[in-house]
């Protein structure tokens, strides 16, 4: 047995014991944000015999499926949740399969970067999770340091040779070939994150700034934000949450609905900025989300840079470690369901 499996063995256990006192629990105050741990099945494709719930885990990559729901993969373990809650796929690819960065073009087909390699990631392929089959969609022999997908389109932020920058391109995942380049190239050799919304607007974080491209290659929004690990998730209009290390705003209280009590204990851990694991760091990331000219620093799951909006409302992170990892469902005030 692996050590995922035996992880996950022995968390369905608390899963169990844990579910009689959700029924329980208390409404979230009305203007909270809530954070329930996702419980899922975790019974690979095909495996027969009870369900087995669980919501103590392992850290993911994240991914929105465009149509409400997410898929989470760890070290070519792949789960994909749908908008009811209900994990509709689980399985583990085979050994020197595509293994590198994962982000959803549907619900069925990944787009993923072939990580052959661990110091190169040049190759783009498709992923049929129906018919389980691999196609090229790109091969180059530059390496790609951020990968999002939107409508039939892939970004990709590649890295320059002989020199500290980079570019943001797409192609048609229809259409295999070249990437066409969008806006300059940009300074930085360092970890990426990129993501687009509904109007093909690019949203770009390094270590040390928050870029916003629009589809023709003008730069919209550029500051100067550093971020020990870089991420950025945008929905559909636009709202952006941004990794960074930004004060947490103090006037913006959390509820954790539900979940076992390890599950809870993890988010615990991570939701106070200030005093958490993280607060004896020089510095520490923390959720900011931006919206339209706003921006709010989130007090809550600080550190944590795998995150994903599954809807315009409602967002999905990991948070945790290989010692136990929660999927954590993110809704603000009013928005929970």
């Amino acid at each position: 047995m692996s050590r995922r499996r035996r992880f996950v063995a022995a968390a369905l256990v608390t899963a169990a014991t844990a579910g009689g006192l959700v029924a329980c629990a208390p409404e979230p105050p009305t203007d909270a944000w809530v954070l329930t741990p996702i419980s899922y099945d975790n019974r690979l494709d095909g495996d027969g015999g009870a369900p087995e719930h669980i919501d103590l885990t392992y850290p993911m990559a994240l991914t929105g499926d465009t149509a409400g729901g997410f898929w989470g993969h760890s070290a070519g373990s792949f789960v994909h949740i749908d908008a009811d809650g209900t994990a509709v796929r689980r399985f583990n690819l085979d050994p020197g399969a595509p293994s590198g960065m994962t982000v959803a073009l549907n619900p069925t087909t990944l787009v993923m970067t072939s990580q052959t390699d661990a110091r190169f990631t040049s190759s783009v392929v498709l992923f049929d999770t129906d018919t389980m089959t691999f196609s090229d969609l790109s091969d180059d022999t530059r390496t790609i340091g951020a990968l999002a997908a939107h409508g039939g389109d892939v970004y990709l932020a590649v890295y320059g040779f002989g020199e500290p920058t980079f570019t943001v391109e797409t192609l048609s995942a229809s259409a295999p070939g070249t990437p066409r380049q969008i806006g300059p190239a940009f300074d930085g050799h360092g970890p990426l994150a990129i993501d687009v919304d509904d109007a093909g607007t690019v949203y770009v974080a390094t270590e040390s700034e928050r870029i916003v491209i629009s589809d023709e290659g003008t730069i919209l929004h550029r500051e100067d934000v550093p971020s020990v690990r870089p991420a950025v998730a945008v929905n559909g209009d636009g709202d952006a949450v941004w990794t960074g290390q930004a004060p947490a705003s103090a006037d913006v209280p959390s509820f954790v609905r539900g979940g076992s009590g390890e599950a809870r204990d993890i988010i615990a851990t991570y939701s106070e900025c200030a005093a958490g694991p993280n607060a004896s760091e020089s510095a520490v990331d923390v959720l900011t989300l931006a919206t339209g000219a706003t921006e709010r620093s989130l007090p809550f799951l600080c550190g944590q840079a795998r995150v994903t909006w599954i809807d315009d409302d409602q967002l999905v992170a990991s948070v945790g470690t290989e010692n136990g990892a929660v999927l954590v469902r993110i809704a603000p005030p009013g928005q929970a369901r």
